[in-house]
C-alpha cells in the first residue's frame, strides 16, 4: 500500500469534491480522469492529486453549463481555447442579464429612468396584434405558440412588442416579437442593429394613455422628435416568473434613433 500513500480513493475525491463516486466513475468513462492504480482483489481505484485537479476544473465547468466535448477541448493542447471562450463569454451575458434583472427589482420606483444602448441584430418570431386582448396577454400567448411550433427560443434576448405608429392615418400597427435562433421565414423577421434610446420604467399600468404621455416627453427631451417605432420589453424576472399576472410591471421601452426595418 505504500505506493498509494500520495493516492487519492473514489471515496476520498468524492467526498472532498462535493460530487457522488458514481459521477467520478462517469468522469473516468469520459476521459477526463484515469486511475494511477487499480487494486486487483477488490477493484478499488486509486487517483492522483492531479486528477483531483481535473475533477475540480471539469465540475465547475459544468456549473457554467459547457459540454463535454467543450470541456474536452478545454483540457486538449492542441484544441483552439476561442471556442471554450466564446462559450464562458455567453454564460458570462447570461449571467450578468439576471444580476441586471435582479437589481432592477431591487432599486425599482415608480420613475424614469433614460440612458442610451446599442441594440443588436436579432431573429424574431413575430405575429400581428389582431384581437382586443391585454397586450401582455398577447405576448405570453405568442410566446406559447413559438414554442409550440417548434422554435428554439433565442435566451439571450427578451420577448418584446414592437409597435410602429403612422402618423398619417393616425393609426399603429403592434406585433408580438419573440427571438428565435431561426432562419428567416414567414414568420420569422431579421430585426437589424440599432442605436436607441432607452427608458425604464417600473408601475401600475392601468393608464397607459399617462404612460405614453411621458414617454413621448422623454422623447422629445432628448432629441427625438417623432417615435417611428417602439419596443416594450417586459423586464420581470423570467427565471422565476415574478410579476407577469399583475397589473404592476417593470417595463423597458426602446426607441431606435433610426428605424431598422424588419422584414415584415
Amino acid at each position: 500500500m505504500n505506493n498509494k500513500k500520495n493516492k487519492f480513493s473514489t471515496f476520498q475525491i468524492a467526498k472532498a469534491c462535493g460530487i457522488s463516486r458514481s459521477t467520478i466513475l462517469r468522469l473516468e468513462e469520459e476521459g477526463f480522469i484515469t486511475p494511477s492504480d487499480i487494486e486487483d482483489s477488490t477493484g478499488k481505484r486509486f487517483y492522483s492529486f492531479n486528477d483531483v485537479a481535473r475533477v475540480i476544473q471539469v465540475m465547475t465547468l459544468r456549473n457554467f453549463g459547457l459540454e463535454k466535448d467543450i470541456i474536452h477541448s478545454f483540457f486538449d493542447k492542441d484544441e483552439d481555447y476561442q471556442i471554450c471562450l466564446d462559450v464562458l463569454q455567453e454564460r458570462l451575458d447570461n449571467l450578468t442579464r439576471i444580476i441586471r434583472v435582479v437589481k432592477n427589482w431591487q432599486n425599482a420606483n415608480e420613475d424614469f429612468n433614460v440612458s442610451k444602448k446599442k441594440i443588436g441584430a436579432m431573429r424574431c418570431f413575430i405575429k400581428k396584434y389582431e384581437t382586443d386582448e391585454h397586450l401582455f396577454d398577447f405576448l405570453i400567448k405568442t410566446f406559447t405558440e413559438t414554442i409550440k411550433t417548434g422554435y428554439e427560443i433565442n435566451i439571450t434576448k427578451i420577448p418584446f412588442i414592437q409597435i410602429i405608429p403612422d402618423s398619417e392615418k393616425k393609426e399603429f400597427e403592434i406585433y408580438a416579437c419573440i427571438p428565435v435562433l431561426e432562419e428567416i421565414c414567414v414568420n420569422v423577421a431579421q430585426f437589424q442593429p440599432c442605436r436607441a434610446l432607452a427608458i425604464q420604467w417600473r408601475g401600475n399600468i392601468t393608464n397607459q394613455a399617462d404612460i405614453f404621455n411621458q414617454i413621448n416627453a422623454k422623447v422629445k427631451k432628448h432629441g427625438l422628435k417623432n417615435i417611428t417605432e417602439l419596443r416594450i420589453h417586459i423586464v420581470y424576472d423570467e427565471f422565476t416568473s415574478k410579476n407577469i399576472n399583475n397589473n404592476t410591471k417593470l417595463l423597458q421601452f426602446i426607441i431606435p434613433e433610426k428605424i431598422k426595418k424588419s422584414n415584415h
